[in-house]
């Protein structure tokens, strides 16, 4: 086994822990906020939003949240996926390649829902008093994360095609 793989398979093993917990905290936060109206824990330690939710906006911000949590956490789970293939040492086949191409797509749709949304979660956040649908927040974060989801949704289909070339090289030989 080379350095390389060995490397690979720790690494794999790393995130195969990692990706359960920031599932666990991407649920476990807006059910705090949302759901009991915590925002602010020990001495500014950890910081949900500025104030808490406005009285009877709740459930909305619960609501229009959930589908970005959703597609989020599908993503998460389509990564997890990838790193168990890649701790079972199958780097390059296709299953993995989907599973990399899930999760681009579920990221992507988590950022758009996460854009979309945004003005009915500030409003139920307390943030304004305009109609929830007119302030839509798009920032640089959004940019970049649809932007990497992109390049990895291409990789995906470009490890699909190195596949490809393998099995024919492999039938000639």
């Amino acid at each position: 086994m080379s350095s390389t793989h060995a490397w690979l398979k720790r690494t794999s093993f790393a995130f195969l822990w990692l990706i359960p917990l920031i599932a666990l905290l991407a649920f476990a936060l807006p059910v705090i906020y949302w759901g009991f109206g915590g925002y602010n824990f020990g001495d500014n330690t950890l910081v949900l939003a500025a104030t808490p939710p406005r009285e009877g906006g709740r459930w909305l911000g619960f609501l229009v949240g959930f589908p970005s949590t959703a597609a989020w956490l599908y993503a998460l789970y389509r990564l997890h996926r990838l790193f168990s293939h890649f701790r079972n040492g199958e780097f390059i086949d296709a299953r993995a390649a989907l599973h990399l191409r899930a999760f681009s797509l579920f990221t992507m749709l988590a950022a758009f829902f996460d854009i979309v949304t945004s003005g009915a979660r500030r409003w139920a956040m307390g943030e304004h008093d305009a109609p929830f649908w007119t302030h839509i927040n798009i920032n640089t974060e959004h940019m970049a994360l649809v932007f990497t989801a992109g390049v990895f949704l291409v990789v995906s289909f470009v490890l699909v095609e190195a596949e490809r070339y393998k099995t024919e090289t492999e039938q000639y030989f």
